[in-house]
Parts: structure tokens; sequence; C-alpha cells
């Protein structure tokens, strides 16, 4: 089992937790209260591990909502893994890597 906090960059609040089971199932948690996203924009969620050539889109996210995936959609799972929230527009990243500022990051620890 791994766990990340997602904090913002530049005050350290933090915004979500990940929790994932190899195996298993991704939980992305908010533990604050919702982010304001600006008409137009959306939030994107990111993972890239270590060695990785880029990051991987884990979908768009609705602020204030618990999202949960299946972690075979993950390129891996491991300590250290970067987990990360941008700021996109509507319909998500044009590229294959995030465009817009990062909202909140962190990385997994084993637990």
């Amino acid at each position: 089992r791994y766990l990340a906090v997602l904090q913002s960059p530049d005050s350290q609040a933090t915004g979500y937790v990940v929790e994932l089971e190899a195996g298993g199932n991704l939980r992305l948690i908010p533990v604050a209260p919702a982010v304001a996203v600006p008409a137009g924009r959306a939030l994107q969620f990111w993972t890239k591990a270590q060695g990785a050539a880029g990051p991987t889109s884990l979908g768009l996210v609705r602020p204030g909502e618990t999202v949960q995936l299946p972690v075979s959609r993950l390129p891996a799972v491991e300590a250290q893994q970067l987990f990360e929230i941008t700021l996109e527009p509507e319909a998500g990243s044009p590229l294959d890597r995030p465009t817009g500022p990062i909202l909140f990051v962190g990385k997994t620890v084993q637990i």
C-alpha cells in the first residue's frame, strides 16, 4: 500500500490524499475545501513514476469529489511516485503533459 499527501507548492496547504494498493484501486480524496476553478478551466490528475519519460494523465477531477480508479490504469505503483493536480483547459491538457500551473503535488510513501 502507498499513500501520498498532495500539497500546494506555494502554501504547503494539503488539498488531497492519494491512497493506492498494488493490484487494487487508487483513491484521490479531497481533504480541504474545494478549489475554485475558473470558467473554461478544469483540474487534471497526473502521475509520473521514477525514471518515466513523462507524466501520465489520470483524467479530469471535479473539485471536492473523491475519484477511484483501478491501479491497472497507472504506469507503475512504487514509492516516491509523483502525483499532481494541475489547472488545465476545460477539456484537459492538449498535450501529453501538463500545461497549466501545479495546484497540488506529492510523492508516495509505502505504508
